[in-house]
């Protein structure tokens, strides 16, 4: 990847570790990359390549009258460079709920608690700026990293769907997880 240039880094929502960007689709080359990625692909569900122009229409909104997603770039501060992204894909206005998304895409980052700092900082964002509800959190049984973050965000195990999606030869359980603002 080319060097970034800091003059197009627009800081949202700042942590200590990480800052929550607005998406810069100069950077889509990049977030294709960690798509496809063997490593991050296994959990994510995607069994076929995706191109450019596939990921690119992921973000776009499906409703230009009412936002209904919303994503933010994980942004290293003291590294100054993308390392993943996160946010809400299914925003819920009429009953104040969400579904959160996280993925850090930078494997050189993984077990540093990025996804854990950039996850509190989107779920404070969603409570007290969204005013949502309830956030949701889905990961795969196998996915022990993944439900680590969840519950050090402070999710609460609610259910568990038995078998639904089939990784590597075996079908395994969805465990969903929810969050409310009256808990946070």
């Amino acid at each position: 990847m080319s060097k970034v240039k800091e003059d197009k880094v627009f800081p949202f929502i700042e942590g200590e570790n990480v800052s929550l960007c607005p998406l810069n689709m100069d950077h889509i080359n990049l977030y294709t990359k960690w798509i496809n990625d063997p490593q991050i692909r296994k959990f994510e569900r995607n069994k076929f390549p995706q191109t450019v122009e596939e990921v690119k229409k992921s973000f776009e909104p499906k409703n230009q009258d009412v936002k209904e997603a919303l994503f933010f770039e994980i942004w290293h501060n003291k590294d100054k460079k993308p390392i993943g992204y996160i946010g809400f894909p299914h925003i819920q206005w009429f009953t104040r709920s969400a579904h959160i998304f996280y993925l850090v895409g930078d494997t050189s980052y993984w077990g540093q608690n990025i996804a854990t700092e950039a996850g509190k900082l989107v779920v404070n964002y969603g409570f007290n700026e969204l005013n949502l509800h309830k956030i949701t959190a889905r990961t795969f049984s196998p996915h022990m990293s993944s439900r680590r973050v969840a519950e050090k965000i402070g999710f609460k195990h609610e259910i568990t769907l038995k078998k639904e999606v089939y990784i590597d030869g075996e079908h395994v359980d969805i465990l969903e997880y929810a969050i409310f603002k009256e808990d946070w």
